[in-house]
């Protein structure tokens, strides 16, 4: 590089935002310590003090879930025609669980008979169904996808492609979106140019996912306590306190080494930033709805920070957990009825217990997976697929209603306008549609959507399932 090509002054700031990626790369401290960012280095309080608090929960199931067994139809010719397309991975109709649905065509849809959670949020108005949802670019058709005239989602059925498409709504390689995710989008259009605040709008349970990563935001990933904090010298002992105060000391010095600064800076302000957070979730619930699984554990820490939202002093938060073991190649139907029941539970229990601090209807929470899978079984399970059935989750929503287009369950003779091949479903509606939806509940203008989701002018941008902002 040439003299002239560095600039003259390269501050902190500047420093801080140029490398933060590669830095987390580098080592696992400085990976922790820029997780633990300063509340004040990337957040906003994107509205003024006193709007009501609102959050998004994203829950991913890593590695393609086949909600073709997670919502089925319950009519009986409807139910014939899944089962002699599913064979063994058919679900007697009989065990379906009934839903007192609005709007389901006809189709009287049921949910998996592990489900029992789900199905109570739904009939009570607090769940809805979003069918055949899938990555797209734009509306295709089954002709579209056999003559390569469609602009179809690159790399079709890969776990890793699919995930990043999910995550980052960008179904190309287009370097403009594909390296950021939608959540962390929708938080930087939300900051704009507004007064920084004391907490993350992101959080993440479950380590580092693309939903999150975005231009100059980062997730915030505490433990399941709570914010880890480096504790070096914080005993009671005189030796202790001499250490800490040495090491506090250390790190408030400023540094002619950029990387020593940045390091430096990071590491006092997370000490802090931890410290702060700790102290909010010591008054906060354990939340007894909640299970004690995986997911349950991620779901309980997320209604924690969402009960110390007043103390940290944040209107907006979108968070991540996830859990795995979704790519059901075989044997599917009881490790499956696990995986379903698991995610029914915490979900139902995350919800009572939102409602039990007052705050149902201020978080919508939402499923997306890689993808769903085919319709038909290879024996013993399933395989990779395309378009699914997903579950919203919340006080704001116009519930107890399916939205989107169900598939025909009939695979057994040509001419389904929607399979590409075994019961791999052309999506009707896009993850775009589904993610901006929320993103006006959140506060997004139409301006802003559009600057968000890289597609949604090929579709209707409002899926009308959440409830009209006021």
């Amino acid at each position: 590089m040439q003299p002239n090509d560095m600039p003259t002054l390269l501050t902190r700031r500047t420093f801080l935002g140029r490398s933060a990626c590669s830095a987390m790369s580098t080592t696992c401290l400085l990976n922790t310590i820029l997780t633990l960012r300063q509340m004040n280095a990337q957040a906003a309080d994107v509205l003024t003090p006193g709007t009501p608090y609102k959050a998004i929960v994203c829950v991913f199931l890593y590695g393609g879930n086949d909600s073709n067994n997670m919502v089925m139809p319950r009519e009986s010719s409807a139910h014939a025609k899944y089962a002699a397309s599913r064979t063994v991975l058919t679900i007697p109709q009989s065990d379906i669980l009934a839903l007192n649905t609005q709007n389901d065509n006809g189709l009287n849809l049921g949910l998996h008979p592990s489900m029992t959670g789900c199905r109570d949020l739904y009939n009570q108005g607090k769940l809805a169904l979003l069918t055949n949802v899938g990555t797209l670019i734009a509306p295709a058709t089954l002709q579209d996808y056999y003559n390569g005239t469609a602009a179809i989602p690159e790399n079709l059925f890969s776990h890793s492609d699919q995930q990043m498409q999910w995550q980052t709504s960008a179904s190309t390689m287009n370097a403009a979106y594909n390296q950021t995710g939608w959540g962390a989008r929708m938080a930087e259009a939300l900051v704009g140019g507004q007064e920084r605040t004391s907490v993350s709008m992101l959080v993440s349970l479950n380590g580092t996912n693309f939903f999150q990563v975005g231009k100059t935001m980062l997730p915030f990933r505490p433990g399941p306590g709570g914010t880890p904090v480096f504790r070096l010298g914080q005993g009671s002992s005189s030796q202790d306190v001499t250490r800490y105060t040495a090491f506090r000391n250390i790190l408030n010095a400023e540094y002619a080494n950029l990387m020593e600064d940045a390091f430096a800076d990071l590491s006092n302000k997370s000490i802090v930033e931890a410290d702060t957070i700790n102290t909010a979730l010591q008054g906060t619930s354990n939340f007894p709805t909640i299970p004690n699984s995986g997911l349950g554990e991620q779901l309980r820490v997320v209604a924690k920070m969402i009960q110390a939202q007043g103390p940290l002093g944040i209107t907006r938060q979108i968070f991540f957990v996830a859990t795995g073991g979704f790519d059901t190649h075989g044997p599917q139907l009881g490790d499956h009825a696990n995986l379903l029941g698991g995610v029914s539970a915490a979900m139902k229990g995350f919800q009572d217990g939102l409602e039990s601090i007052g705050m149902g209807n201020a978080v919508t929470t939402f499923t997306a997976s890689d993808f769903n899978r085919t319709f038909d079984s290879n024996g013993r399970g399933s395989d990779h697929g395309w378009g699914g059935h997903h579950l919203i989750m919340g006080g704001d929503l116009v519930g107890q209603r399916a939205y989107g287009s169900f598939p025909d369950p009939d695979i057994t003779v040509s001419g389904n306008p929607l399979d590409t091949g075994r019961g791999r479903w052309v999506p009707t509606t896009s993850v775009d549609q589904y993610a901006a939806t929320m993103g006006k509940w959140f506060g997004l203008s139409s301006t802003q959507i559009r600057e968000v989701f890289p597609n949604i002018v090929n579709f209707d941008a409002d899926l009308g399932f959440m409830k009209p902002v006021s």
